[in-house]
């Protein structure tokens, strides 16, 4: 009760000193000088109670952890926030109310209870703070749903009510904590095996075109990275995203990032991601690389395989099969004057699909996830209709996976690229 006291008072007093000072927070000079407020504030109240003027003992790590505190709140993202995204086993944060709190932490969704807000303004304080990070993205009657990519990587979607018909503030944060850079990388964690990582390489090499599917927080943006850091530096690459998660313009030597934006209210058009990969077609790649289809986009890549782009992307899919019907949907809501026996005959143009997937499991009542993997690599082999040929090129999943010895068509091509079939 002590500690409690003590923040309040010193809290006061550093506010009462920044009003005072008019300290612009916003500002990195405003920023030192509350560093300075908090310092001053916090020895002084130090002092008072070795004395034994402010009654009770404030020791050094009280001190400690009221400063870091004050910090968090006056300079930082907010004691919550920072407590959130320094969280090293959380890989989403689920707000669904001020005290409905709950966190995939990789094995298991739970409700977490010591991180907590007062109400649903301190909810909406909290997703502003992280927004202030976010050139041209706000919260507010005008714009009550958004979606943005925090400067961690981490991406962050809002809704404020009425849209949220709890009548609360809610939020995600998807953290990306499947660490891997290279495919080798997604072998050491066993989402697939060498055999299949030196195939897959094999045809990034070549020029296949790859679409990499699986439902939701399955490590398809994680496989799309480790599949681009495969590409010949020789190449320009241009990559298109509705919001920017790919790391590989940052890593390839010739590639380029385009991210589509939404209508604002203030007047800025909305930039689609349909029209960036058309875009993408003047800008001279050797390949094209989409973010995730999920609309329109999806016709603007077929059209770009069809007309000899090599390219990759990701779409959700309960399955290979699923994934690439959903491509065809997906490809429909373009309104280009096509049906979709037509626009099935343009998945000849896609070569390989990888399924990802995050399996679940029952312990002592409980739904618990195990480790994402590779559970599918697919040859699509023919179309026919409604129908798809597909020829598994690999059987078992993550570690396990291994040859199915039926080679793809254009084996030779890899082998060109340097793949060894095994025996």
């Amino acid at each position: 009760m002590a500690a409690v006291a003590a923040e309040k008072t010193v809290r006061e007093e550093v506010e009462k000193a920044l009003a005072d000072g008019e300290v612009n927070l916003a500002s990195e000079t405003g920023r030192e000088e509350t560093e300075r407020i908090i310092e001053r504030v916090v020895a002084a109240h130090q002092a008072h109670a070795l004395s034994g003027q402010n009654g009770g003992e404030f020791t050094d790590q009280d001190r400690s952890e009221l400063t870091r505190a004050l910090r968090d709140d006056f300079i930082g993202l907010g004691t919550i926030a920072e407590k959130m995204l320094a969280d090293p086993t959380a890989q989403e944060w689920m707000v669904n109310a001020p005290k409905r709190v709950f966190r995939d932490n990789g094995e298991r969704i739970e409700r977490v209870t010591d991180v907590v807000f007062k109400d649903n303004r301190q909810v909406r304080n909290f997703i502003e703070r992280l927004l202030e990070q976010v050139e041209g993205k706000k919260l507010d009657r005008l714009t009550p749903m958004v979606e943005a990519r925090l400067p961690d990587g981490s991406r962050i979607s809002a809704t404020l009510p009425p849209i949220s018909s709890n009548g609360n503030v809610i939020c995600t944060i998807r953290r990306f904590r499947l660490v891997a850079m290279t495919l080798q990388d997604l072998v050491a964690l066993e989402f697939l095996s060498d055999t299949a990582a030196d195939f897959l390489s094999a045809c990034v090499k070549a020029g296949k075109n790859i679409i990499v599917a699986g439902p939701v927080s399955t490590g398809k943006t994680t496989m799309l990275n480790a599949l681009g850091q495969a590409i010949p530096g020789g190449e320009r690459v241009v990559v298109c995203e509705s919001s920017a998660e790919l790391q590989l313009p940052q890593v390839l030597q010739n590639c380029i990032g385009l991210e589509a934006r939404p209508a604002s209210a203030d007047g800025l058009a909305e930039i689609a991601l349909e029209k960036l990969v058309a875009e993408a077609l003047r800008a001279n790649p050797d390949r094209i690389i989409v973010g995730e289809c999920r609309g329109p986009e999806a016709m603007a890549l077929l059209w770009a395989l069809a007309s000899g782009h090599a390219g990759m992307s990701s779409v959700h899919g309960e399955s290979a099969e699923h994934t690439m019907s959903n491509l065809v949907r997906f490809a429909l809501t373009s309104g280009t004057n096509i049906d979709g026996e037509q626009a099935r005959e343009w998945l000849r143009d896609v070569h390989v699909v990888i399924h990802c997937d995050r399996p679940r499991s029952e312990r002592a009542g409980e739904r618990h996830f195990l480790p994402r993997r590779i559970d599918e690599i697919v040859e699509i082999t023919g179309v026919e209709g409604r129908r798809m040929s597909l020829n598994p090129l690999f059987t078992g999943s993550g570690a396990d996976l291994t040859w199915a010895g039926t080679g793809p068509a254009f084996l030779d091509d890899l082998e060109r690229a340097g793949f060894r079939s095994p025996q």
